[in-house]
């Protein structure tokens, strides 16, 4: 017997998911109350904007306090990107959980329809041609990778950051060119020719004394899910795409959550 199915409503790409899910039994929730008394509970990826209210369009937005507070052990926690203090939570009251993003094809797919949906974004907030822009990717994870891969179409010279000195090797294996914050601090010839920052790191990357190393025309769009903290006047030039596969590609994305969760859970 398959569990029961309840859908925390997000963007679109959860009403693909629930209508992929329905002959399964998925149902969308209108409030929490609606919540099966067990069985799976879907949340949006990513599972909160803000690390304090679910990621949902339910209006006020529930606490993640009080939407954990309704879950037993009886229930399944699914979301992506899961905070540790949720995964933590879980573990102690002995609630079953999966991050849909812990499986690397759908985190990939995932990253692959962020890479392409930036596309519009940067075509609808310049003035010129991809070809002309000069990019800094920062974070050179799965969708600085994709964003990057994606980009090299058009681009010849890609910076790239990550806090890690290991991918920022593995740009540099791939013909990319990494930028340290010494060589910002120190404007390196080439920090005065970035004109375009794309942000896909979880947190601040930078201090604001860093960040007053680029260009004030320069702009910065804010892919990973947290917000950004800039200096004047690049607080004025940022471009916030949180959760692009949900407005650029929904029923592709929603579909493919779904797929992966009958893949785990073994749904016939």
């Amino acid at each position: 017997m398959q569990p029961l199915i309840s859908v925390i409503p997000s963007d679109e790409r959860m009403v693909h998911l629930a209508n992929y899910l329905q002959e399964k039994g998925a149902k969308m929730c209108d409030n929490l109350s609606a919540i099966a008394d067990s069985g799976l509970v879907l949340c949006a990826t990513p599972f909160t904007k803000d690390g304090v209210h679910l990621n949902t369009t339910l209006d006020p937005a529930p606490t993640i306090a009080n939407f954990l507070d309704r879950l037993t052990p009886s229930h399944t926690l699914i979301g992506g990107g899961l905070p540790s203090s949720v995964t933590f939570f879980c573990v102690q009251h002995g609630i079953p959980h999966y991050d849909l993003l812990s499986c690397e094809n759908l985190a990939l797919q995932n990253a692959r329809l962020t890479a392409e949906g930036l596309l519009i974004s940067l075509l609808s907030h310049t003035n010129n041609s991809i070809c002309k822009m000069v990019p800094l990717i920062v974070g050179y994870g799965r969708c600085g990778k994709e964003i990057a891969d994606i980009l090299n179409y058009f681009i010849e010279e890609i910076y790239i950051y990550d806090i890690n000195e290991n991918a920022q090797k593995e740009a540099d294996t791939r013909y990319f060119s990494p930028l340290s914050v010494k060589e910002i601090q120190n404007k390196h010839s080439c920090v005065s020719h970035i004109n375009t920052i794309i942000n896909t790191a979880p947190t601040n990357p930078f201090s604001p004394q860093t960040w007053q190393c680029f260009e004030p025309d320069c702009l910065v769009f804010q892919v990973a899910s947290g917000e950004l903290s800039l200096p004047f006047p690049l607080q004025n030039r940022c471009i916030v795409c949180h959760g692009i596969p949900g407005s650029y590609a929904p029923k592709t994305a929603g579909i493919c959550m779904a797929k992966e969760i009958c893949r785990h859970f073994r749904f016939s």
